[in-house]
């Protein structure tokens, strides 16, 4: 296999150190220049990354879940908001440049994963007592419940927002 044939060989590496325990999720913000972690020692971080990686890295930590921050993700419009879902049954929204909480609701179960609607007025929240729950993100309040037999383990709308999939524990054979 000649050179030019190996994929991603301009690709580099880099570690970046800060959580006390098990990170969880990660994901890039919007226009690419912030990478967030969510870890068991209950916190988020948020990177901001310069371009190419080089020079210096600041980070800010997201402090305030009783719990594992098992799942984030980014506003799809605004890059520097995020939201984070929690084991504590919180999902919280945050402003990253400040590390300030500006939201937060309170839902019946551990929350799992998360995932905003493509243009931003919306967050799907899923949790381990099987409910899922879709936010309105200017009230950040439910605008819908549903329950399920198990564990809503992914969701993900279509880039349109006008449907999403989601997965469950359930195995049929």
């Amino acid at each position: 296999m000649g050179e030019s044939s190996i994929p991603f060989k301009n690709l580099h590496s880099r570690e970046y150190t800060g959580h006390k325990k098990k990170v969880h999720s990660v994901a890039w913000n919007c226009t690419g220049t912030k990478l967030a972690s969510g870890s068991v020692d209950q916190t988020a971080r948020v990177w901001h990354i310069e371009p190419h990686g080089h020079g210096k890295v600041k980070d800010i930590e997201l402090r305030g879940h009783a719990d594992s921050v098992d799942q984030l993700c980014w506003d799809p419009k605004h890059a520097d908001l995020i939201a984070t879902a929690s084991g504590d049954k919180t999902v919280r929204l945050w402003d990253a440049r400040s590390g300030k909480c500006s939201q937060q609701a309170e839902l019946s179960g551990e929350n799992i994963n998360i995932t905003y609607k493509p243009d931003g007025t919306h967050i799907a929240v899923g949790n381990r007592d099987d409910e899922l729950t879709i936010l309105d993100v200017r009230k950040f309040k439910p605008i819908h419940r549903r329950k399920f037999g198990y564990e809503v383990n992914e969701i993900a709308w279509n880039m349109t927002g006008e449907m999403f999939s989601l997965t469950t524990g359930m195995v049929r054979s």
